[in-house]
């Protein structure tokens, strides 16, 4: 997981909630505005185009807008709290048919065990391996286990889908066309492993490459 810094909410959301704010006016009034739509953009920017729970690539078409603290636990106004919103995998927040993600969580909400990506420490209290599993850091933390198991992270299609990547930007595996990383090459790719592109994406699992990349350089040292 990695950690989202936010930023200001977009203007029209701020102008939608001051227009309606002598109503109470939730979520799901929002949903098909000109403010919802700013919403979800600036989220995906924001987030570097990765989703805020997984990490997989997204977009418009593969995303959905989700509430950290579910809306059914949100008072007056909360749910549409910029800082309780964040882009997630996949399109359609009720579909668990991938087996992981936001729409496993739902609406399971212990605020002391979730280690929620808006937290300074959600980055380390996630350890990955080159088999693309993930583990609790350190291996009894609460937090990061009831996280491991309310977003479902290491179920397999995502565990294989972390390793697909990790092989490929490693150059390991038979399957690989490409050459091992070189020690230079993994020292440059770890200066630069958050660094976004033209269009502002982020590299897909970053995080993990990144928690890798020091392993890799020292294993090459030998």
């Amino acid at each position: 997981m990695r950690r989202i810094t936010k930023a200001h909410a977009p203007q029209e959301l701020t102008a939608w909630r001051d227009a309606n704010q002598e109503f109470n006016h939730t979520y799901r009034d929002l949903l098909g505005t000109e403010a919802h739509d700013s919403l979800k953009s600036k989220l995906l920017e924001e987030q570097g185009w990765l989703c805020a729970y997984t990490g997989r690539s997204i977009d418009s078409d593969s995303s959905h807008v989700e509430h950290v603290k579910p809306q059914c636990e949100c008072s007056e106004w909360e749910d549409v709290e910029y800082r309780n919103v964040v882009a997630c995998f996949p399109v359609d927040g009720g579909d668990t048919s991938h087996g992981y993600g936001a729409p496993i969580k739902a609406s399971w909400w212990d605020e002391q065990r979730f280690v929620s990506p808006l937290s300074a420490e959600c980055e380390r209290r996630f350890r990955f391996a080159w088999s693309g599993h993930v583990h609790p850091n350190p291996d009894d933390h609460e937090g990061a286990t009831a996280t491991i198991a309310a977003l479902q992270l290491d179920a397999d299609s995502l565990r294989q889908l972390r390793k697909a990547r990790i092989d490929g930007f490693f150059g390991f595996g038979p399957r690989s066309r490409a050459r091992p990383l070189t020690i230079a090459d993994a020292r440059v790719a770890l200066a630069n492993i958050e660094s976004r592109d033209k269009n502002g994406r982020l590299r897909e699992f970053c995080f993990v490459l990144k928690q890798l990349l020091p392993k890799y350089i020292e294993q090459a040292r030998g």
